[in-house]
């Protein structure tokens, strides 16, 4: 029977938690016949090729690359092996309901150029105990098996022992290999699965606003939205090329891919009814470098006011309504006026990839314009407050101003 749907899980050092996510995928009450699932072990150095021998309702393959070549890399060689045209993309530790595959493909069926992206539901829950777990997460384990009651009895058939703070950090520290705490039959019951997961934070989020304001299918923001769990014809996703291979480490590797989708006139469907769970596990060491690098790669990549206005987050509380104001103003100034203002135009994307570059070089992203090329040429900066200036004049710009001089300011 033709596979219709391809999965694709890069995983690097997830064993054993990508076991509850493939055991997850048996349970989708899509034709498993149609379905396969390529799990592309990334190096890993732990006991990820165990998975090798794994024997599945589904069609299923794993391949392991010979040397970590990152996420975005591992995702296009699964790309080349998928036999399916519709390709969902998730990470190798994440469990999903039931119904996950068969949400994703009813949309491919009537819409083109299709691009489904989960909902605000994204959940985390604990599924193991690792050694390596940080403090916080201990006590986030504690404090959380206080309000989800399986969760406390899992704890305990584990622990064999009263649940103090320190009782279960020393536990967990002293642990030689992870410790399952959910089982497959918690997995089995969704309303159990429900029952341990604590779900991300929903407010100021970009997935809210959009909803709120009902335009998701128009916004200038709406590719930013597209991060992590997606599904999307496999003739479009080569169409835009793939991934970009040179993000190493955690990264936007997503976003970026979003955005090149985004100008192949991609069509966004947000499916509020997609739950995922993100089973929670130590956090790299290299986390917050690799960001900070990735980004600045990122706008490297794509130096455009589009992808730039990102950076606002760092120096401004994130208000994605204020950050549409901005775009749609840009967007507007530049149809307007198509061969004015570009002196404005260039100084405003390099202070804000300025920050970019004071992080990656470990500064606060203050006194950007003095690390730019216009910041100590009087004449150039003369001219930009001059067309800044007239832009302020005309009255329908003024988000846009503001963010001018914040950026010249911070």
């Amino acid at each position: 029977m033709e596979i219709e749907v391809t999965i694709i899980m890069p995983s690097y050092n997830r064993y054993p938690l990508n076991l509850l996510s493939l055991y997850a995928l048996e349970k989708q009450n899509f034709d498993l016949s149609k379905m396969e699932v390529i799990l592309i072990d990334d190096a890993s150095t732990d006991q990820t090729p165990k998975i090798k021998e794994y024997r599945p309702p589904y069609h299923f393959q794993y391949i392991r690359n010979s040397t970590n070549v990152g996420v975005a890399a591992s995702r296009n060689i699964g790309l080349r092996h998928a036999r399916g045209e519709i390709i969902i993309l998730f990470d190798a530790e994440t469990i999903v309901p039931p119904n996950y595959v068969a949400l994703n493909y009813q949309h491919h069926l009537t819409q083109e150029k299709a691009v489904v992206i989960a909902g605000s539901k994204r959940g985390r829950v604990y599924t193991f105990l690792f050694p390596d777990f940080t403090d916080n997460q201990i006590k986030a384990i504690y404090k959380w098996r206080k309000e989800k009651s399986l969760l406390n009895q899992r704890l305990k058939e584990v622990v064999s022992q009263e649940l103090a703070l320190d009782t279960l950090t020393n536990y967990i520290r002293h642990l030689q290999e992870p410790q399952q705490v959910i089982k497959r039959e918690d997995i089995d019951d969704i309303k159990k699965l429900r029952s341990i997961t604590k779900y991300k934070s929903y407010a100021g989020h970009l997935l809210k606003y959009l909803r709120e304001h009902e335009h998701s299918d128009s916004s200038p923001l709406r590719w930013m939205a597209c991060l992590g769990f997606l599904s999307i014809k496999r003739s479009f996703m080569e169409q835009v090329g793939g991934y970009e291979e040179n993000f190493k480490g955690w990264g936007p590797e997503d976003a970026e891919f979003a955005y090149r989708l985004y100008k192949a006139n991609a069509n966004f469907i947000i499916e509020h009814d997609l739950e995922s769970y993100h089973q929670e596990h130590p956090p790299l060491p290299t986390m917050e470098d690799d960001m900070h690098r990735n980004r600045l790669l990122f706008e490297q990549k794509h130096l455009v006011f589009d992808v730039c206005i990102r950076a606002l987050h760092s120096i401004q509380p994130t208000d994605y309504e204020l950050m549409e104001k901005i775009v749609l103003e840009h967007q507007s100034l530049t149809a307007s006026f198509p061969n004015e203002f570009h002196e404005f135009n260039r100084a405003i994307i390099t202070l804000l990839h300025q920050i970019r570059i004071n992080f990656v070089e470990n500064r606060p992203p203050v006194n950007l314009i003095q690390n730019t090329e216009f910041g100590n040429d009087p004449a150039a900066m003369e001219r930009i407050l001059a067309e800044k200036d007239q832009i302020k004049s005309y009255g329908k710009y003024n988000h846009l101003v503001w963010l001018f001089d914040k950026l010249s300011t911070t």
